[in-house]
């Protein structure tokens, strides 16, 4: 297997075993969160706006990502982890006991919380755990098994809600146990010699003090490296354009189309999975010719047709069509969301929190970029106008980036970038 030659250490490619076997676990999270809006939508009969927050739950939550940054870089791994599954995981159970929308939507926004705590984690395991040549396709690959637990759950969970409409009052508890399997796994991984020993940890001030600086700290960054700042507008603007369409995405299903559970779940999520998963190593190879911030420029661009697609969809195999071809423009940013700040971290310590600046980002156009769709959409009851908005969006994103790369080319030739961790010759 080409992994196992490039990953020439063998604690890594132990490291990459257990990540493997934790991902799928991990990744039923994603699952079922995914059908919550139609659900929210469908069985609660949730308006407007209800249906908005559920949609914008876990990009606003992602705020909290320097937060729960501190804390990682506080507490051990294991009570890190068993915090995250007791405050943002558990949670997704408590929507089983949920009569009305209003109370099945406060469980829905707490357990998205959990979507932030995951990133400082990952980030320290993707660069302290594997060589910087192998990193880009072992990532692929790690993605590859989670798209295809993403598409398999979401299927699965539209059949049941098509027989059984109240089956989410079994398979959401089931659903919150098993991420605390994929939980105990990633703890394994930190018990690891060679994570224990690259694992740099800073915490000189005290807890509650740097908890009340993190967003002071988080624009310290932004001044002091003017690439990253501008990595982080281009994506903001691409991220304004998901977020139109993502909040769009249940009234073109329930009110425009008027697809069942499991046409969403197969028109939407399982075809959009399935080519994320075959597609995601070609684009590792790709990323490895061309750079990370180079593929998320033209998957930025290429994106501008998704909104277009949107609008013409009229039946569920429209539909499903417009998903394949965005998942084929989407595979890109999938890699380069994550791999692009681990990137541009100046050093190997600041990897999780770059990563979770990143995703605080994501909370910060959340907060802008979904309510002002659906305001447009319930004003015209058309989906057209933000939609080209969200068009407009993408390319403004994707000229951004490609400048963002070409000047970090220029940087680099200036000031070349040590990695930490040398590729040993394949045993």
């Amino acid at each position: 297997m080409i992994l196992h030659r490039l990953v020439a250490f063998p604690e890594s490619r132990n490291i990459l075993r257990l990540h493997l076997w934790a991902t799928p676990f991990i990744a039923l999270q994603a699952a079922v969160y995914q059908m919550l809006p139609v659900l929210l939508r469908q069985h609660f009969a949730a308006d407007e706006w209800q249906t908005a927050i559920s949609t914008a739950a876990i990009s606003v939550t992602l705020l909290l990502s320097v937060i729960w940054n501190e804390l990682y870089c506080r507490a051990r791994p294991g009570l890190y982890l068993a915090l995250l599954w007791a405050l943002a995981i558990a949670p997704l159970g408590g929507i089983a006991l949920c009569y009305t929308a209003w109370s099945a939507l406060f469980f829905i926004v707490v357990a998205a919380t959990g979507f932030g705590g995951m990133q400082p984690l990952s980030g320290d395991i993707l660069r302290h755990s594997y060589p910087p040549m192998a990193r880009n396709r072992i990532f692929s690959v790690i993605q590859m098994v989670s798209q295809c637990t993403v598409m398999v759950g979401t299927y699965l969970i539209g059949l049941c809600l098509n027989y059984w409409p109240e089956a989410f009052r079994v398979y959401l508890p089931a659903g919150t146990l098993a991420v605390g399997v994929g939980m105990g796994l990633l703890y394994r991984i930190t018990q690891k010699q060679l994570f224990i020993e690259r694992r740099q940890v800073q915490h000189s001030e005290p807890l509650l003090t740097s908890l009340s600086r993190v967003y002071h700290n988080m624009l310290r960054v932004f001044r002091e490296d003017s690439i990253f700042r501008r990595h982080e507008t281009a994506f903001s603007l691409y991220g304004l354009g998901w977020m139109i369409c993502w909040a769009l995405l249940p009234f073109i299903c329930v009110d425009k189309l008027h697809l069942t559970y499991a046409e969403v779940a197969r028109s939407t999520q399982t075809a959009l999975q399935l080519m994320l998963m075959m597609t995601m190593l070609p684009t590792a190879y790709l990323m490895d010719r061309f750079g990370p911030l180079t593929i998320a420029a033209w998957s930025f661009a290429l994106l501008v047709f998704y909104p277009i697609g949107l609008m013409w969809a009229y039946d569920v195999n429209s539909l499903t069509f417009v998903t394949i071809v965005y998942a084929v423009m989407l595979s890109g940013v999938n890699l380069t969301w994550t791999l692009g700040p681990i990137l541009l971290a100046r050093d190997a310590s600041q990897a999780p929190t770059y990563l979770a600046i990143h995703a605080t980002m994501v909370g910060i156009r959340g907060l802008v970029g979904q309510f002002p769709a659906v305001a447009l959409y319930r004003w015209t009851q058309d989906v057209r106008l933000p939609l080209a908005i969200a068009a407009v969006l993408f390319a403004w994103g994707a000229v951004i980036m490609f400048r963002v790369e070409r000047d970090r080319r220029a940087a680099a030739k200036a000031r070349p970038e040590a990695e930490p961790m040398p590729l040993a010759p394949p045993p």
